[in-house]
């Protein structure tokens, strides 16, 4: 047994302070201010890996790529995910990592584990029209997909008429 009241050494910037501590497996030993750094990291891994990139209030709820508004929920790590509007597939159809459910309080959480919940909701980032076509994913994201292109197909024609009607 080691001496506890010997100060502990920051494994990442050096410090050794009271603040100083095991953080667990994927933190190692950090001091306070290195362990607030790593957990803002891992929170905005988190968001990129699902999505959650969505502008916060004040700005509104409108996809960066393609331009439509979805709905916007919070995430339980500071983020905000843009979930796909109308759209509750089935919780058992939607594979773990893809399945949104959101709270009573709001937030926005991506079920992974546990009992599964009998709808959930998608991201729109996998189904946006600007998104790489979602082969490798179940076929309800490919219909979003297509309804979404399509969607954006007849905004292309139907300026496309404006614009043709115009000129003549």
């Amino acid at each position: 047994m080691g001496d506890t009241s010997e100060a502990r050494t920051c494994g990442r910037c050096g410090t050794a302070d009271d603040s100083t501590a095991w953080r667990g497996d994927h933190f190692g030993t950090l001091c306070s201010s290195c362990m607030a750094v790593a957990e803002a990291e891992t929170d905005h891994e988190q968001a990129r890996d699902e999505g959650a990139d969505a502008p916060a209030p004040p700005d509104p709820p409108v996809c960066q790529a393609c331009g439509r508004e979805q709905d916007r929920f919070p995430t339980g790590y500071g983020h905000w995910i843009l979930l796909e509007p109308g759209i509750k597939p089935a919780a058992h159809d939607i594979p773990e990592g893809q399945r949104w459910v959101v709270c009573d309080d709001g937030t926005a959480v991506n079920w992974i584990g546990g009992r599964l919940p009998p709808y959930c909701r998608i991201a729109h980032r996998p189904v946006c029209e600007r998104s790489p076509r979602p082969e490798k994913l179940p076929r309800i994201f490919l219909a979003v997909w297509e309804l979404n292109a399509s969607y954006e197909r007849r905004i292309y024609q139907q300026d496309t008429l404006f614009t043709d009607e115009e000129e003549t």
